[in-house]
């Protein structure tokens, strides 16, 4: 299983089931991906109130369960984009931020009435419910991350959107924060990793690093 997560604009609220999945494509805009996490900027989009339950498909399970996924109107969603983004800002330096303004454009494009995050693969990863109860506990410490104006990421939040803790946000490529486009277009496009800065001998150095994410 490749436990990838979905996000996607679309007309759907809750996630489409097997006969489902013609009109689900006729009525959602462009899919997005990510790997084993849901992106800090598809979380940007959420609330506690936004994670939903769903029946897991019979041939995801060996038993039935349910799994939690996350669903809201797009208008509230581009709500809570700008109205995190000045906090963003901040944490994310101008180079991140203006890769989370492209976020929020993008998803204002969009002409389908809700934002809908498939995390079924997601879910299976962990016992039943721990999914709903991270989500909720993430959600919960952005809110108030958000509305003390300064993003101090919990541990949660950080393993949640697959960083490390504690997480540096302005040192991640795009894709590590936004997920990538399902399109031909290739967006999101590479971010340049800020070199670190040290002292050495009373002077300023600029050492380079490979960013995180990179194992050769």
């Amino acid at each position: 299983m490749s436990n990838r997560v979905y996000l996607c604009c679309t007309h759907f609220s809750t996630p489409p089931r097997d006969t489902d999945w013609p009109a689900f494509a006729d009525e959602s805009g462009t899919e997005y991906e990510a790997v084993y996490c849901i992106p800090l900027f598809w979380l940007c989009l959420f609330g506690p109130q936004d994670v939903r339950l769903a029946q897991a498909e019979e041939d995801m399970a060996d038993t039935p369960r349910h799994y939690a996924y996350l669903t809201c109107p797009r208008d509230d969603g581009l709500a809570r984009l700008k109205g995190r983004s000045s906090v963003m800002r901040r944490a994310l330096g101008e180079a991140r931020h203006v890769l989370y303004l492209e976020w929020e454009a993008r998803i204002a494009r969009e002409s389908y009435n809700h934002v809908l995050v498939r995390t079924e693969e997601l879910d299976m990863m962990d016992e039943e419910g721990q999914l709903r109860q991270d989500l909720l506990a993430a959600l919960a410490d952005l809110d108030a991350a958000c509305a003390s104006g300064t993003l101090g990421m919990s541990p949660v939040l950080a393993s949640l959107a697959g960083l490390p803790y504690p997480p540096e946000l302005q040192r991640y490529n795009a894709f590590v924060l936004a997920g990538t486009a399902i399109s031909a277009e290739g967006w999101p496009p590479a971010l340049p990793e800020p070199a670190p800065r040290v002292e050495f001998s009373g002077a300023e150095v600029v050492v380079e690093a490979r960013p995180w994410w990179k194992f050769w």
